[in-house]
């Protein structure tokens, strides 16, 4: 963890030694006499305060870190937040494993090389289909209470010409 500490005090002195060449540049600035006195005062006034407050922030993140008992809190929070899986994503997973085994089985060929202008995609929006009709199920058609199927009599056909 030292190179922590390390890395953190780098970073501090880059910082500094660029507010320092900040100040350094301001009088070179082509700026009006009464503009750089206003500028002088902005680079001086909040950057130390800002990087002061972040650098003892990173810190004091970086000690929390070190804490064995933060670390096993923050171990059971990621834990704790993974849920197992439910029975119906269960059941979905192995219906699209089936779904992908029919549609490589259907566009592949004895080999197992794809069949000739066939994708990978083909093959996956296939299994996405064979999925749907999995889970929606195949239902016989409906039959007529008469028992026979009936035959819908299509409209007359329009004959002759002209304007309707």
């Amino acid at each position: 963890m030292a190179k922590i500490d390390d890395v953190i005090n780098r970073l501090e002195r880059l910082n500094n030694d660029i507010m320092l060449l900040k100040r350094s540049i301001i009088p070179l600035l082509p700026l009006p006499p009464t503009a750089k006195p206003l500028v002088r005062r902005t680079a001086e006034g909040l950057d130390p305060i800002i990087a002061e407050l972040y650098f003892d922030a990173l810190r004091g993140g970086v000690d929390l870190g070190r804490d064995p008992r933060v670390q096993e809190e923050s171990l059971k929070a990621i834990q704790s937040a993974t849920r197992p899986r439910s029975r119906a994503q269960k059941r979905n997973d192995k219906m699209q494993s089936n779904a992908f085994k029919m549609a490589n089985s259907k566009l592949r060929t004895k080999n197992g090389a794809l069949r000739k202008g066939v994708t990978q995609s083909d093959v996956a929006k296939r299994a996405q289909k064979e999925l749907k009709l999995m889970k929606r199920g195949t239902r016989p058609k409906r039959k007529s209470p008469s028992g026979g199927t009936k035959k819908r009599k299509s409209p007359p056909r329009r004959t002759g010409g002209g304007k309707r």
